[in-house]
């Protein structure tokens, strides 16, 4: 169970509090209620007692409040004659409020009442520690639920945190590694000098270069985008795809090296082109991260030998296996497997979680003082040797939440519960509090709360001889059932708070790298991919058309400008693309690479949002023409629709099994492309299309309005 964005834990938490106040008192409450016909005064008092000490629970906790529930419990315990039990929860509520000197002189007069109703000083003892052990439970779980709370009201303020922190880490990468560049190219080019341009051309490699691998490392940790890719080229290619997912993200290095294995493969599977269906699964076991890519096409080892050995060169590398070949049912599969990253230690628990788990074993040790003050003594060896085994059972299988034999263990617990308890003596029904608390927390509620209930009931006949004995016997078992379902409940929330809000942090922080890794490839990768065009038109310009290659040094100018202005937006948040400019870009950088191009509806009104979504994907479209395909012919048509505004961009460079053709945007360089482009769109509820239509290559993008 994780709660990530909702309030059913400090609903739940507040419950198991109130919960455990009203047993701690419910048994007093039920005798109160049956004294009412034979002493009116004294069992009205005690009820009305009763019923107050619960509803102050529901006030703050305050020293008021604390002093209030004493009043009330002495209130029903002197003149009303009540157990002196019924002062454990104003005890509890005592040590709240850190009131610890008040704890001596209240336990001392509960005592003092007690030695005068008895003279029996075993009692006294027994009824002081019952006082003692609820109001510490009560404060254990009291405790335990203000954690709960806080952990749970702070788990999306440490997530936004560890996305700060990601964002300026990796800021403070990208302005290292490509802002030198960047301005590196802007003041080559304006110089305007032609004898500049080899260096220039140098620099602006070297800069898409480096863009390129700081989107792969930001990629590296997960699986998702590379997925997604996948999906969206088969699907392209009229292949279903099926992913079944069964890693946990982040991956780290295996996931670059994952990422490339399902790159190569399904691009094989699309390239070949026979296939119908295609797997891909992921999942981990023994310390490894397993990827398998199964396809129903060509039953040989048409991937390549080049591509399968170099593929297997790298996972082996990495520490892993990489193996190919026929499936049993004849399918082709190719299955890579990779040491998993270590994963972070497991967190410390918090203070208030350590002193609740201690203080649940000191009442596990006061519940063996207890019993064994009522265990006939020729019986004191073997009481002990039971007590310690159930101890040894509670602690290892509810407390530390063992796994391996618990089904054995509840029954072995069961037996050690049942078989002596009319031998231990009166407080061995303690024992079967401590079993149905267990019970509660191993089985699931639906079957729990009966299984409980007949456990409770069987228990109390057999611990005592009449009904009403049975009764009471099975609400004592009852309070302490209660007492450790809230206890260990809580403590076990606590952790599935600790471990969902870490896993909500690394999910932020996966989600921050992916959007920058995104932000890159469709920002600046088009930018220099651009630049570095134009620096290659320059250069061949440089001595046959001086003016043209002046003009297209400017452009590299006013690229590289922009290309800052988008490596600032990208570092503090998402930039702010003109559409129309877009356009205007995207024609001056066709045109430069030979490509006549047809633009349509640049003149159309496009609203900013749908514009600069659609300016990424004109920008990955585009580029991916110049990278993939013999395109000579390409249009770009802007429509705005009633509801939408949709972008068009096709090209002729599909012949000839192009990588534009099906694979077209599944750019291996930098792993983003369609796939993408579909998160991106889909995100602001827009969709992407894109495939073969009548032997060009069309890419559809709708944005709503």
């Amino acid at each position: 169970m994780g709660f990530t964005g909702n309030d059913n834990m400090p609903r739940l938490a507040r419950g198991l509090v109130f919960a455990v106040a009203a047993a701690l008192v419910s048994v007093h409450f039920a005798k109160a209620l049956g004294r009412i016909p034979a002493d009116p005064a004294a069992g009205v008092t005690i009820v009305v007692a009763c019923v107050a000490i619960v509803v102050l629970e529901f006030r703050p906790a305050t020293w008021p409040r604390a002093m209030a529930q004493l009043a009330c419990g002495f209130l029903a315990v002197v003149p009303g004659g009540a157990s002196i039990g019924l002062l454990a929860v104003p005890v509890g509520a005592v040590f709240l409020q850190g009131l610890w000197v008040l704890v001596p002189p209240v336990l001392a007069t509960a005592a003092w009442v007690q030695a005068v109703r008895t003279d029996n000083v075993r009692d006294v003892v027994d009824m002081c520690i019952m006082v003692l052990l609820g109001g510490m439970a009560l404060y254990a779980v009291t405790t335990l639920a203000a954690l709960a709370a806080r952990v749970h009201g702070t788990r999306l303020t440490l997530t936004a945190a560890a996305v700060t922190t990601e964002r300026l880490r990796i800021a403070s990468g990208l302005d290292a590694d490509l802002s030198s560049g960047l301005t590196r190219i802007r003041e080559l080019a304006a110089k305007a000098d032609p004898n500049a341009l080899i260096v220039l051309l140098t620099d602006a490699r070297a800069t898409l270069a480096a863009t390129r691998a700081t989107a792969a490392d930001l990629r590296s940790l997960s699986l998702a985008p590379e997925s997604a890719s996948a999906r969206a080229l088969l699907q392209s290619a009229g292949i279903e795809a099926d992913v079944v997912t069964g890693h946990t993200e982040p991956l780290g290095p295996a996931g670059t090296v994952l990422a490339t294995v399902l790159r190569e493969a399904v691009t094989a599977v699309v390239r070949v082109g026979d296939a119908r269906h295609c797997q891909i699964v992921t999942g981990e076991a023994g310390g490894h991260v397993r990827l398998r890519v199964v396809s129903d096409g060509v039953r040989t080892a048409a991937l390549g030998a080049d591509v399968l050995d170099g593929l297997a060169q790298r996972v082996r590398a990495s520490g892993g296996r990489l193996a190919a070949g026929l499936e049993g049912d004849g399918r082709f599969a190719v299955e890579a497997s990779v040491p998993a990253t270590p994963v972070a230690a497991v967190p410390v628990d918090a203070p208030e979680l350590r002193r609740a788990t201690a203080l649940y074993c000191v009442l596990l040790a006061a519940f063996c003082v207890r019993t064994l003050l009522y265990v006939p003594a020729a019986l004191i060896a073997p009481a002990l040797l039971v007590l310690a085994v159930l101890c040894a059972l509670q602690v290892v299988y509810s407390v530390w939440e063992a796994k391996r034999h618990s089904e054995a263990a509840l029954v072995l617990f069961a037996a050690l519960t049942f078989a002596p308890m009319h031998a231990f003596g009166q407080n061995w029904i303690a024992a079967l509090g401590l079993l149905t608390g267990s019970l509660l927390i191993a089985l699931p509620l639906p079957l729990g709360v009966p299984v409980v209930a007949a456990a409770l009931g069987v228990g109390g006949f057999v611990a005592a001889g009449d009904g009403a004995s049975a009764v009471s016997a099975m609400l004592n078992a009852l309070v302490t059932c209660l007492v450790v379902y809230g206890m260990l409940r809580l403590a076990r929330l606590v952790r599935e708070l600790q471990q969902a809000g870490d896993g909500l942090a690394r999910a932020a922080v996966v989600g921050e790298r992916l959007r920058a890794a995104r932000d890159l490839h469709d920002l600046l990768g088009h930018g220099l991919t651009a630049i570095l065009l134009k620096a290659e038109l320059a250069v061949r310009l440089r001595d046959t058309d001086p003016d043209r290659c002046r003009a297209e040094i400017r452009d590299v100018e006013r690229l590289a400008e922009q290309g800052e202005r988008e490596l600032r937006a990208l570092t503090g948040g998402a930039g702010e693309l003109s559409f129309g400019d877009e356009l205007a870009s995207a024609a001056a950088v066709l045109a430069a690479a030979d490509v006549a191009v047809e633009v349509e509806g640049d003149e159309l009104p496009v609203p900013p949002a749908a514009g600069a979504v659609l300016g990424v994907v004109l920008r990955e479209a585009v580029t991916n023409v110049l990278r993939h395909s013999a395109a000579r012919h390409a249009r770009i048509a802007v429509t705005v629709l009633e509801g939408a505004v949709r972008l068009e961009v096709e090209n002729d460079g599909v012949a000839g099994g192009s990588a534009a053709g099906p694979s077209a945007g599944y750019s291996k360089s930098s792993g983003s492309g369609i796939g993408g482009l579909t998160l991106r769109l889909a995100e602001c509820g827009g969709t992407l299309a894109a495939g073969p239509d009548d032997g060009w290559y069309l890419l559809r993008a709708d944005v709503p309005r």
